[in-house]
């Protein structure tokens, strides 16, 4: 089924939404408190925002119905990062629990923090994966229908 127009002003903004945070928290981490790690999970957060936007904008100017069969690229993206993700914020995590890190202490390296950007990146894997095999599957059965009508 396809989303309504208030659906994809929500998924627009949204993704908008997290790619101003995630260039903000590469400044404000990597400059300011000098957390590399936060600052560069929060772009690559940023990066996968900007894709899964440039998924909904193609879907928007109807660009997957000739080419759907890129979406499925797309959806092995979103599973490699997926995988990206939960693999940052196990091993950040069981370094942080290891080296007794401090929650409130943001100077230098707390990978605390850095488990909330690689599941913030999860997260944006995890769109990119769901929207492109919605879209696909939309498109997929709209054109199977198609066929099968002539």
């Amino acid at each position: 089924m396809a989303p309504s127009r208030c659906g994809m002003r929500v998924r627009i903004s949204l993704a908008v939404i997290g790619i101003i945070v995630g260039l903000a928290v590469l400044g404000v981490f990597g400059v300011k408190f000098k957390n590399w790690s936060a600052a560069i999970w929060g772009a690559i957060s940023g990066v996968f925002a900007a894709v899964t936007l440039y998924v909904h904008i193609q879907y928007i100017r109807d660009i997957w119905k000739t080419f759907f069969y890129k979406l499925k690229y797309l959806m092995y993206t979103g599973c490699f990062v997926q995988l990206a993700g939960v693999c940052g914020f196990i091993v950040y995590l069981t370094l942080g629990i290891v080296q007794k890190i401090v929650f409130t202490e943001f100077y230098g390296e707390n990978y605390y923090l850095t488990c909330v950007w690689c599941f913030m990146t999860w997260k944006w894997g995890f769109a990119l994966f769901y929207y492109s095999r919605s879209y696909r599957r939309l498109y997929e059965d709209t054109y199977l229908i198609s066929n099968q009508e002539e």
